[in-house]
């Protein structure tokens, strides 16, 4: 069987950050994470070139996982190598840029980390290009490809416990950039709509930052709370709860999902209108890991026997809903519409010296 050239761009925690430093320390389901150990996972593909700028972290994985093709230069990489199979870890700037790059430099699939961009902007015309050269694209937005989440997913579809009415998102208080991608799309995936009728949120700016200019949020802000409507009645929401965890509100019953899967319980409502005595629901536990699920269904669209694990409708909608929260809270936390959003406000992620 030939094999699709693959490449990672950009060698830091999600890129190649090893399995072994999180061994032990959470649920089933998400080991291998980082792009380059999952690639090698892949029958289909073969890893021919890694990009970093830090040329000492550069040759020493280059060692470890028997790769010739090291590159300091992403744009470099691209042209030489021309990878089939793209997989992008940089900081965000410039991340929309090297995903067009990619497209003209042959790539068919490309997985990307969150967010894909500074603007909504930047995000549409990016996926714009390779939605016209049909190249297969994936996010960094794991849970949707866990099968803890996805099993859950069914399981609210049945009707089992009536109609889903609020997808309710417990990632601590975190910043917008950083963490919440993550949270609006396990809104998305759960509501099973794009079509958003508002949004609403509170955040708070960090290191007492001020914006002078409410185009460009020099910032990677605190979520403090959001609230979203979807036209198909169900409303998402992220609180400060800690501990990962995803509450799914249904007409008779309430899911949750916790510790990012290590667990699920439900609770059916009785005839009293209280809630039944927990259950536990046993599921089975993940033989391979999220990024894994996401890369291999990647490979299968590619071929034609497959659907992409997500769409880019669900990613444009979760760069609006993002930077949706902080219009919102510059305007006193009224609920605003998509369409208030301004496409070119940038959102650069920084925190101190670093960005998303």
């Amino acid at each position: 069987m030939e094999k699709l050239n693959a490449a990672v761009i950009g060698l830091g925690r999600m890129g190649a950050g090893p399995s072994s430093r999180l061994e032990g320390l959470i649920a089933a389901g998400w080991l291998p994470l980082g792009h380059l150990e999952c690639v090698k996972e892949i029958p289909g593909l073969e890893l021919k070139a890694i990009c970093d700028v830090n040329q000492t972290r550069l040759e020493e994985l280059g060692e470890e996982h028997s790769v010739k093709g090291l590159y300091s230069d992403g744009h470099q990489l691209l042209s030489e190598v021309k990878p089939d199979f793209l997989c992008i870890a940089t900081r965000t700037e410039g991340r929309t840029d090297l995903i067009a790059e990619a497209v003209e430099n042959g790539a068919s699939i490309i997985y990307f980390e969150k967010p894909i961009s500074r603007s909504i902007a930047d995000c549409k015309r990016s996926l714009q290009v390779a939605g016209e050269a049909g190249v297969k694209l994936g996010y960094g937005v794991n849970r949707r490809y866990h099968k803890v989440y996805r099993e859950v997913k069914k399981l609210i579809d049945s009707g089992k416990y009536g109609s889903l009415k609020e997808v309710v998102i417990e990632h601590g208080h975190a910043n917008l950039y950083w963490a919440h991608p993550h949270s609006v799309d396990l809104i998305l995936f759960f509501a099973g709509s794009t079509d958003v009728n508002f949004i609403q949120g509170s955040c708070s700016f960090i290191n007492d930052y001020e914006p002078e200019d409410h185009n460009f949020i020099d910032n990677d802000p605190l979520v403090d709370n959001a609230y979203f409507e979807f036209s198909n009645g169900v409303k998402g929401s992220v609180n400060q709860g800690i501990g990962l965890n995803t509450r799914l509100i249904c007409e008779e019953g309430i899911v949750t999902i916790y510790s990012d899967g290590a667990f699920v319980e439900a609770q059916a409502m009785t005839s009293t209108g209280y809630l039944g005595k927990t259950e536990l629901l046993d599921l089975e536990s993940p033989k391979e890991s999220a990024t894994i699920t996401a890369f291999r269904e990647l490979v299968a669209a590619n071929k034609g026997s497959g659907e992409a694990p997500i769409t880019p409708e669900e990613i444009i909608t979760g760069m609006i809903m993002l930077n949706g929260l902080v219009c919102s809270s510059l305007a006193q936390g009224r609920r605003i519409s998509p369409s208030e959003v301004p496409e070119t406000m940038v959102i650069t992620g920084r925190s101190g010296d670093y960005y998303a």
